[in-house]
């Protein structure tokens, strides 16, 4: 349940239009990145389903979309990208626990580097 109002959080703020300035989409891009290492960490215990895994990835990757194609600035569409990039190994390996725990760290990593650049 918790999981799902976290997802809700996120649809909501990556969801309203994609916005112009360089702090705000930092900060959607850090809320995919945040919820993406969320996710890995539930698959890296094994807590989750590999389909629920493997669906909420590429949910997270759409959400993405819009916003990676808005992005002028070279350090955060590289970062955005590298979410892209992460999210997609979770969907396409939701069951491996070892992938799942090192694209957790680089998220978390991910998210701290847009988090810099939102402030």
């Amino acid at each position: 349940m918790c999981r799902l109002a976290v997802l809700g959080v996120v649809l909501l703020a990556v969801g309203c239009g994609v916005p112009r300035e360089l702090s705000k989409q930092a900060e959607d891009v850090h809320s995919v990145a945040a919820e993406g290492a969320l996710l890995a960490h539930d698959a890296s215990e094994g807590s989750t389903t590999s389909t629920f895994t493997a669906e909420h990835a590429e949910a997270l990757r759409k959400l993405l979309s819009p916003l990676r194609a808005a992005v002028e600035d070279e350090r955060l569409a590289e970062i955005a990208d590298d979410v892209d990039r992460t999210l997609g190994d979770l969907a396409r390996a939701p069951d491996d626990e070892r992938r799942a725990a090192a694209a957790e760290r680089r998220l978390d990593r991910l998210a701290a580097d847009a988090e810099e650049l939102s402030g």
